[in-house]
């Protein structure tokens, strides 16, 4: 599913990862740079997780479009968070580049990919957030604990998905 949408006049386009490989050291530095680097993991760890990435199956990443530029990304996954191995699944490493926030990327991408875990038969998905549970908020997630990340305190997340018709 391609999925293109104007934000701030320029057309955006949701793609799977697994179509443009090329922007998975980008994807992975993103990834690395924003959470990993404070976690224990390396870069390599994180670029493996985006190479395994697939449209079929989790992981899957998404990457938002612009000017034929990867200028955010999202991904899908069984797990994400260690405290909560019960939940599943998650939505995580949600990014949009600093010079592309406040257009409704980040909107964009939470969408498609909720509409990506109800094609897979999800009810419900997850998340921790340790600062943007405002933005979840607006999109229906609600949060359901609080709980310590190796980034400090976050809101547990949840949403329950639609099913298709």
């Amino acid at each position: 599913m391609t999925e293109k949408a104007m934000v701030a006049g320029t057309p955006v386009t949701i793609e799977y990862l697994e179509r443009f490989p090329n922007f998975i050291s980008i994807c992975a530095s993103w990834s690395f740079g924003q959470w990993g680097c404070q976690s224990n993991s390396s870069y390599e760890q994180t670029r493996d997780e985006f190479e395994a990435a697939t449209k079929s199956s989790m992981p899957l990443t998404l990457v938002a479009i612009e000017n034929a530029l990867p200028v955010g990304m999202v991904t899908l996954a069984d797990r994400d968070f260690d405290g909560k191995s019960h939940l599943s699944p998650w939505l995580k490493s949600l990014f949009v580049h600093p010079f592309h926030r406040k257009k409704g990327i980040a909107r964009l991408l939470i969408e498609r990919l909720e509409h990506e875990a109800s094609c897979f038969g999800c009810k419900s998905l997850y998340l921790t957030t340790e600062d943007a549970q405002l933005l979840y908020e607006k999109s229906g997630w609600r949060a359901i604990d609080h709980v310590q990340t190796s980034y400090g305190e976050a809101a547990l997340m949840k949403k329950a998905l639609l099913p298709l018709n």
